[in-house]
């Protein structure tokens, strides 16, 4: 009797091991395809209107939004303030946010180069063709321009509310 009682218990233990190992799987799976449409979305976003995806700046309109309102206290200062004690001037957010826009762009062109997604290779090319255009286009932006229309915008929007 005490033998067949271990057998169950082993076997109950592999049950729960297998069960915990396939939800492990799932959960890695459900991330792994969140974060590939994410970047075809962003990639998306990118090819059709010509400007870096709004999760991609926020943070940095945010901070703007704090450093003219002297808070210093608010999320995107606690995320981005590069520069602590020291109030970052437009400027030096908008190229706070040219360099990270640059390099997280630079970064989903690999991605879109590298990826096996595409129903043939001409879509492949011009993808990515089109990418590093917008790549080039926005080395040469002023950001902080961008940045602060797009504050002044929100503001009308506010107040129009």
């Amino acid at each position: 009797m005490p033998v067949l009682v271990t057998i169950i218990l082993f076997a109950c233990a592999i049950g729960i091991a297998l069960a915990l190992i396939a939800l492990s799987i799932q959960r890695v799976s459900a991330r792994v395809i969140e974060s590939y449409k994410e970047r075809l979305d962003d990639a998306n976003t990118i090819m059709n209107q010509g400007s870096p995806p709004e999760s991609w700046v926020e943070p940095f309109r945010a901070q703007m939004r704090g450093a003219e309102s002297g808070d210093s206290s608010s999320v995107g200062n606690a995320m981005f303030a590069f520069r602590r004690n020291r109030e970052a001037s437009a400027e030096q957010i908008g190229e706070q946010a040219r360099k990270q826009c640059l390099k997280r762009l630079k970064a989903l062109t690999s991605f879109m180069e590298k990826g096996n997604f595409y129903d043939e290779e001409r879509t492949k090319k011009t993808v990515v063709r089109t990418l590093r255009e917008e790549y080039d286009r926005w080395a040469s932006c002023h950001w902080s321009e961008l940045l602060e229309s797009k504050i002044g915008d929100s503001a009308e929007e506010s107040d129009i509310a």
